[in-house]
């Protein structure tokens, strides 16, 4: 995990004490949106003027767009909801990759923190994984 992942946590986890991941969203003033987007496609952000919506493909189970919410959440605070897409067409894919990587690493530890401990402890890294009903490629960024 990088320092600067760390670092985002810990001023989230103060701020805001997140014990759901809806709450996190709602206190943090961002607006969530569902829409019925492409099977590959989990969410994006839209950012007009500092005003941040988080839109979610309907279509995913909650299990899966809790994962993309937190996700998103995280480009918006480490990456002032910067367009990966954006990147990708100037040709920076390997600015993306880091992007990437760190929202899919913050968004795992804030989602393993809104859970009971109890709950995931003693547990395997596939364990965790299928507890969260999330695939098991993502164990990477607990």
């Amino acid at each position: 995990m990088s320092y600067y992942v760390d670092n985002e946590f810990d001023k989230i986890i103060k701020k805001y004490q997140p014990s759901n991941v809806y709450e996190l969203v709602k206190v943090a003033h961002c607006k969530l949106l569902y829409a019925d987007l492409d099977d590959g496609t989990g969410g994006c952000t839209q950012t007009d003027q500092r005003c941040h919506t988080i839109i979610v493909n309907i279509n995913w189970p909650e299990w899966y767009q809790k994962f993309v919410i937190l996700h998103e959440f995280s480009h918006i605070k480490m990456h002032g909801g910067a367009s990966t897409p954006f990147y990708r067409k100037l040709g920076l894919d390997s600015f993306v990759s880091k992007m990437e990587t760190e929202a899919n690493s913050l968004a795992m530890k804030l989602l393993i923190y809104m859970q009971d401990n109890d709950e995931l402890e003693g547990l395997t890294e596939f364990q965790i994984m299928d507890y969260l009903g999330l695939p098991h490629e993502l164990r990477r960024y607990l």
